[in-house]
């Protein structure tokens, strides 16, 4: 008996001292794990035992090459760094008048005089015609004359220069605007007139009396209406034929003269061909002219007998960047050298109509075919009104 309570005693102290030896082992572990991840022995002395704040700081030169040792090779003696010349930033400097400048505006339009004047400056009698509606709509004479003909002019150029006709088109509600374009551009350049204008006798009959062939825009129904509406007079192909041609005989029921109509872009496709037709053919009758400005082919495929007609070369619409606007223009020259003549249809934006005044300030004054001979000429660009490029 007394042999196994001593054996018993042993086994438990053995069983303590396991136990003992495992609990310390584990404590070690814990306390290891605990301890913050040390990246060098430097980073360990500069903090405590707790990890809390740093214990000690050590501050390190940028350059190791400027460490020297004193005499005594046990001190450390670090090199004040020489403090580096700052780099000199070459600042435009700010000015209200350099910011002004820098914003595109027809302000910087120069005022013209053109001793040039239309023969028609109010409307033909033989050429209007008044409606069951009270509209003044125009028509062709008795004796066959066309309105797009009666109120245009031929401008004669240089047989070796390109024709360049240039349609600023969209002018509205800014009467001042108008104003500054119909001075500022020679005569040959056309406007084209929205169906909306306040003041559209006095605007369309200024604008005449420089010279300026006119015209009317035909808005088409915005592809997206929520970003841009186009209008109560826009044609709409949902609505049948009798609204259409109601809203059609609106738009060109002007009280001054115009020779045509610009058709701007819109929402547009081959099965509005049907609608479409019946007011291209009264375009035809009422002899004016029409430009397709809605850069699709759709008013292409159609053929309409005896319709004076030109379809745009380069639109340049009101949302273009500068670049896209300068890129337009060079492509407008390749064209103009491999055709011979080419239209622009311009929107009245500030952008493109200085972009354009600038380029058109570029083109070689024309000369015959002689004088030439003795010259050189980097751009043989002639200016000519709209009419001039159209083939009935």
């Amino acid at each position: 008996m007394a042999k196994n309570l001593e054996r018993y005693d042993k086994l438990v102290i053995v069983g303590l001292i396991i136990t003992a030896l495992v609990l310390g082992i584990g404590y070690l572990f814990a306390q290891r794990k605990s301890e913050p991840v040390y990246l060098s022995k430097i980073d360990r002395l500069m903090f405590d035992k707790d990890n809390k704040a740093p214990a000690l700081l050590l501050t390190l030169p940028d350059n190791l090459d400027t460490v020297t040792k004193s005499e005594d090779d046990t001190d450390l003696d670090f090199e004040k760094p020489q403090p580096q010349p700052s780099p000199k930033v070459e600042t435009a400097e700010f000015s209200l008048e350099s910011l002004i400048n820098g914003i595109p505006s027809l302000s910087k339009l120069p005022s013209r005089t053109y001793p040039v004047s239309l023969k028609a400056i109010d409307l033909i009698p033989e050429l209007t015609e008044t409606s069951e509606d009270g509209l003044l709509l125009p028509k062709n004479s008795i004796d066959g004359h066309h309105p797009w003909s009666e109120y245009g002019q031929t401008t004669p150029t240089q047989p070796n220069f390109k024709k360049i006709a240039i349609v600023i088109a969209n002018l509205g509600f800014d009467g001042a605007a108008i104003a500054k374009i119909a001075s500022a551009f020679a005569p040959e350049v056309s406007l084209s007139f929205q169906p909306y204008l306040t003041h559209a006798a006095a605007d369309i009959s200024a604008a005449r009396q420089k010279g300026h062939e006119t015209y009317v825009d035909i808005p088409l129904a915005s592809a997206d209406f929520l970003r841009e509406d186009t209008g109560p007079l826009a044609l709409n192909f949902s609505l049948d034929n009798d609204d259409l041609r109601q809203r059609f005989h609106r738009i060109i029921a002007q009280p001054a003269p115009i020779g045509g109509v610009i058709i701007r872009s819109g929402a547009i496709t081959g099965s509005d061909i049907a609608k479409l037709t019946p007011i291209l053919e009264e375009i035809r009758d009422r002899g004016l002219l029409m430009i397709d400005a809605t850069g699709s082919d759709v008013l292409s495929s159609l053929k309409i007998s005896s319709l004076p007609r030109r379809k745009a070369d380069i639109i340049i619409h009101r949302d273009m960047l500068p670049a896209e606007i300068d890129e337009q223009i060079k492509k407008a020259e390749n064209i103009a050298f491999d055709k011979g003549q080419i239209l622009i249809v311009a929107d009245d934006k500030p952008l493109g109509i200085l972009a354009l005044h600038r380029w058109i300030e570029t083109f070689s004054p024309q000369l015959s075919y002689e004088e030439a001979k003795t010259v050189d000429i980097i751009k043989p660009f002639a200016l000519v009104p709209l009419s001039n490029l159209v083939v009935e």
